[in-house]
Parts: structure tokens; sequence; C-alpha cells
């Protein structure tokens, strides 16, 4: 027997069963809101930021609700771009650079916080230790080789005798790394000229203060003088002497070597600690992940500008070469 419903009452139990599956369906999981402080501008920073981009993409993490911001380094900007952030419901705040991780320490205790690319976590007061963070901050850390970077330098000028550093004063990357690469050139019975800076705009004048004084100039390693490392290699050509440090930033731009990580690499890393930290694991908890390191990259390029000849004995360890 064949019941006949009218055509009214058929629309009508059309959008009953519409609306009872709505009802019934699972709710879509609202994309996490991902708030990435980019810090500054510089090629090493744009590399971990595609490789954390690609990395979630893989793990099929949608970046649909993820904001990136970029202060320029400027502190004041920074803070307002913090504040932003803990106010604005961010599942998890992920920080480039260790000042742009260090101004969220003061202010959240709760949010969860990914640094990348900090030399000096513990120093910096973003974390307890490396294997027991302690705080609402875990991450990837990358502690620049400034030790290898010198001894690979007096390996291509073994008469060098007076070494320039240029760091950002303040900075907790920069006062730590500049420390020591103090304590090593000492040990290795070098001499040292320190020309600090306040902000990336000081980079040029620093470099020119060194100019007559040394044989080489060495930037350890922090985000600032990173971002102002065009003014310091104009100098150096200018001057023909080579600058060294800086990991992949400081060789990309006209440095002569210096020991690094694949950046790329460090924002996969990131991409992973963000998707424990999404799944419920606590930072308190979880260990800081170092990246090993790829080597050194050398810029055989600028080298024979300068008329310098990089060892075979470093060439053999290059893992990158310009």
């Amino acid at each position: 027997m064949t019941l006949s419903i009218p055509r009214l009452s058929r629309r009508a139990f059309a959008l009953a069963l519409l609306a009872s599956a709505a009802l019934t369906a699972p709710a879509q999981a609202a994309a996490p809101k991902i708030c990435v402080n980019q810090y500054a501008t510089a090629t090493v920073i744009d590399d971990i930021l595609n490789g954390f981009k690609d990395s979630l993409a893989k793990k099929g993490i949608s970046t649909e609700a993820m904001v990136v911001q970029n202060p320029e380094g400027d502190a004041a900007t920074q803070l307002t771009l913090a504040q932003g952030f803990v106010s604005d419901g961010c599942d998890v705040i992920v920080a480039i650079a260790t000042p742009g991780a260090q101004i969220f320490r003061k202010l959240t205790t709760t949010i969860p916080v990914v640094f990348v690319g900090s030399s000096t976590p513990v120093e910096a007061g973003l974390i307890n230790s490396f294997e027991a963070p302690g705080t609402n901050f875990t991450g990837v850390a990358d502690p620049a080789p400034v030790e290898a970077d010198i001894d690979a330098m007096m390996k291509v000028l073994p008469n060098m005798k007076t070494v320039g550093l240029i760091y950002k004063a303040g900075d907790p990357a920069g006062d730590f790394l500049a420390a020591r690469a103090i304590a090593h050139l000492k040990e290795r019975g070098l001499n040292h000229i320190v020309a600090a800076i306040a902000n990336a705009g000081e980079t040029t004048q620093a470099a020119q203060s060194l100019i007559g004084k040394v044989e080489a100039i060495q930037m350890p390693g922090d985000s600032t003088t990173m971002s102002g490392i065009a003014g310091i290699i104009k100098v150096t050509n200018d001057a023909k002497i080579p600058a060294f440090g800086n990991l992949s930033e400081g060789v990309s731009h006209g440095g002569l070597l210096s020991g690094s990580y694949s950046y790329v690499e460090v924002g996969n890393l990131a991409a992973d600690v963000v998707e424990k930290v999404l799944a419920g694991g606590n930072p308190a908890t979880m260990p800081v992940v170092v990246p090993k390191a790829a080597g050194f990259e050398i810029n055989v390029t600028q080298a024979k500008a300068l008329g310098l000849t990089i060892p075979q004995e470093l060439l053999d360890k290059a893992t990158k070469t310009y």
C-alpha cells in the first residue's frame, strides 16, 4: 500500500529532515586562533614562517584564523601588538626572537606561548630550564654557535688580532651571545672592541666606528642586529674587511661565514610544538626543542671579493655557499 503525500506536506517533510540532520550532525571545530608575533623583517624569519605555515598545512591544522603581526623591532609597537594578542582570545601565541617573546612574559601567565628562534630563553626569563620550562612558555631555541664562528675565522685570518663586536645592548640574546664571544676571544688570545647599538638604525655608525681598529667584525646573532645588517656589510665592503656571524642572515647579506641552522626546519619544529599545545599539552612540562646545527654557511663570492681564501676543511663543512 502506497501513501500519497501532498506536495506541501512533502516540502515540509523534507525541511524537517534537513533540520533534524543539522541538529544531529557534529559541529565543525572552529579554526584555532594562532597569533604570530613576527618581531622584525629578516630572511631567517621569513624562512621560519614559511616552514611553520607549510608544516601546519601538512598536519591539517587550519590557518584560517591565524594572525601575523610585525612590529619591526619597535618597542612601543611591540607592546601595543602584544597587548592586543593577550586580549584577543588567542589559543596560542607564537613569538619569534627573544625580545619578541619576552614582552609576553610580562603580559600573560595563562595563554600558551611558543617562542621560536630564541638563543637565550633561560637568560631572558622565559623558562626555568630547557628540560622543564615551568611556565606557560616553551618552544624552539637556536643558540648561536659563536665559538665555532670565531674558530673558523681564525682559520681564514690566522694573523687576526682584534675583532669588533656589534650587538644590541640590553637585549637578552645580544648581551648573552656577546659575553660568550668575548670570553672565547680572550681564551684564544684575541682582543675585542665593542660597538653596541640600541636599534637597527645604528648599525652603520657602529661599523664605521670600528674601521681601522679591527681586522674583522663579528655579529653574535641578536635579531635587532640582523635587521640592520645591510648597513654593516656596506661599511665592511667599503673597508675591505670581513664580517661574520649572525647565522644565515649574516652570510646571505654578505657576511663571510657563520654556523647555521635550517630555519625552514626551525619553523617545522615550531609547528610540532604548536600542534601539541593545541592538543592540550602543558608548556610547563614540554621540553624546549633545539634543532641540530646544519654546519657552516660560507659566502665564497665575498671571500674572493676580499681576496681571502676559505680553507678546504671549512668548505667540507659547508651546508650552503653563496
